[in-house]
């Protein structure tokens, strides 16, 4: 009995130690932590629960746990599963074994309804070992089908070491939050093949490094500058995430704001076209230090996020006026759609902070698919079941109000600030486009100013959000000091909400 137990010990202690020395070193070389170091940053104590397929491919004393270490573990005394590729073990490249653990993972993640880790530090398929088999039933192939299919059902957070080419390179991309070291990157295709097929020469950085995924792409949600942050930056946001879509996200003692709502008032200009901090007015209304941004150097007229709101998790989408004016791209509309659509899937409410003079117009943002990819963020908007608060903060103009919910998308309630405008443009386009020939024939220069003036003050009193108000074009025209407590209360009110879609399969618009 002593005997076949110290085998297993010795066996166990064998695999933990990894792959060869020469693996070792050239983890060292690139200064990165060994897996079983690296999994220690992010478990409570430093623990792993249960680890299993630890002895897969034990016979190959180089290839320890076939270059994988999976199992489950406590964030925050939530237990989670996780993979974590071991970059000492044939540069964490992905066997027939390797691949079967990372699908019994994703498995167990979906059957026991709890999110899932992925830590990537993987030079892609071992081509000498599975050949075509990566379209096998149990093979490489299959990761990508689970990722779909747990999509949105439990989180999916990733985080990229290294540099990561063709297969590997799509878990990252299939993750609800995928964070990136900042010297790591990932393509479909690696420089050497990129010039091979089409004679392009190319660093990884260049490629699919961190910050153009991060500034160009918009693949990349988080960059972290160390193990230590980027281990602290996936405990963060799982904090905001619920264990599957069947529960709500975890609570917290409510935190006054970092901002006194008593500055909102001075935040906002009175001029609708001046730039001014967007996050310091959201930092007014959540609590202090709870606002995560994501994308942030993506798409920057458009703001994302998860924050707290008295304890309360919630998404914000706001407009950024200091960033394009705060209008909509078709960069901002997938930023957007795609936040939203994460927010729903998790039942987070969503806070939408409106300040767009509408989408973009022009030839270059018509060839980039404006009105097919803003559609997709409408889409997302109007679908969207979670409590939903739209807050006119100073211009609505055109479809943009579309896209934030507005009045005629369904929010549990709109409310509007003193500095609110709506209106289907703004006066010096709407007056351009009705009295245009008008202006035109008054040859007088001083003359025509001072009709131009006149047409456009009459314009603004049609859109005077006290005259909205009266209408009840908006639910409620609030004291700006009063906005937090008064988002708060509508998500307090409507936090059992329930709603149905019309039946059907699925929507034909992703």
């Amino acid at each position: 009995m002593g005997a076949r137990q110290e085998r297993v010990r010795a066996e166990k202690l064998r695999i933990e130690r990894g792959g060869p020395e020469k693996g070792h070193a050239r983890q060292t070389d690139a200064n990165k932590l060994f897996v079983r170091d690296r999994l220690k940053l992010f478990f409570d104590n430093g623990q792993i629960n249960t680890e299993y397929g630890s002895f897969a491919r034990n016979w190959d004393s180089e290839l320890a746990a076939d270059g994988v270490v999976t199992g489950s573990a406590n964030i925050e005394g939530r237990t989670i599963f996780f993979t974590a590729s071991d970059y000492t073990v044939k540069a964490g490249s992905i066997g027939s074994y390797h691949a079967e653990k990372l699908v019994r993972a994703q498995e167990a993640a979906i059957r026991a309804r709890r999110p899932i880790l992925y830590l990537i530090d993987s030079s892609g398929a071992r081509i000498d070992e599975t050949g075509g088999h990566h379209v096998d039933k149990r093979g490489g192939g299959q990761l990508f089908y689970l990722h779909s299919i747990m999509s949105g059902s439990v989180p999916q957070i990733g985080v990229l070491y290294g540099t990561c080419f063709a297969g590997t390179a799509y878990t990252p991309v299939f993750c609800d939050v995928l964070i990136m070291m900042d010297d790591s990157s990932m393509a479909i295709a690696s420089p050497r093949m990129v010039e091979m097929v089409i004679g392009q020469k190319v660093t990884p950085e260049e490629l699919g490094g961190a910050k153009m995924h991060s500034e160009i792409s918009g693949s990349c949600h988080l960059v972290a500058s160390s193990e230590t942050e980027a281990a602290d930056l996936a405990r963060k946001v799982l904090s905001y995430l619920p264990q599957s879509c069947d529960e709500l996200p975890p609570s917290y003692p409510s935190v006054e704001p970092s901002t006194p709502p008593d500055e909102i008032d001075d935040i906002i200009p009175n001029d609708a076209n001046r730039p001014y901090s967007i996050h310091r007015l959201i930092s007014a209304i959540v609590d202090a230090d709870s606002f995560l941004e994501l994308k942030a150097g993506f798409a920057k007229e458009l703001v994302v996020g998860f924050a707290r709101m008295k304890g309360r998790v919630v998404g914000i989408v706001a407009n950024n006026p200091a960033f394009k004016g705060g209008a909509l791209f078709p960069d901002s509309s997938d930023k957007g759609a795609e936040f939203v659509w994460l927010c729903d899937a998790y039942q987070i409410p969503l806070v939408y902070l409106v300040d767009t003079p509408g989408f973009m117009v022009g030839t270059q943002v018509e060839r980039a698919s404006i009105l097919k990819r803003g559609r997709k963020f409408i889409y997302a908007t109007s679908s969207a079941t979670v409590p939903r608060v739209c807050v006119i903060v100073r211009k609505s103009y055109g479809a943009g109000i579309y896209a934030m919910s507005g009045p005629a998308y369904d929010p549990d309630v709109t409310i509007a600030l003193p500095s609110a405008e709506i209106a289907v443009m703004g006066p010096e386009a709407a007056i351009n486009a009705v009295y245009f020939n008008k202006l035109a024939q008054i040859s007088d220069l001083e003359e025509r100013k001072v009709a131009t003036e006149e047409l456009r003050e009459q314009y603004r009193q049609g859109y005077d959000i006290f005259k909205l108000a009266g209408e009840m074009v908006v639910d409620e025209l609030i004291d700006p000091s009063s906005m937090r407590s008064v988002i708060a209360s509508y998500l307090d009110l409507y936090s059992k909400k329930m709603i149905s879609l019309p039946p059907r399969r699925h929507s034909t618009i992703l």
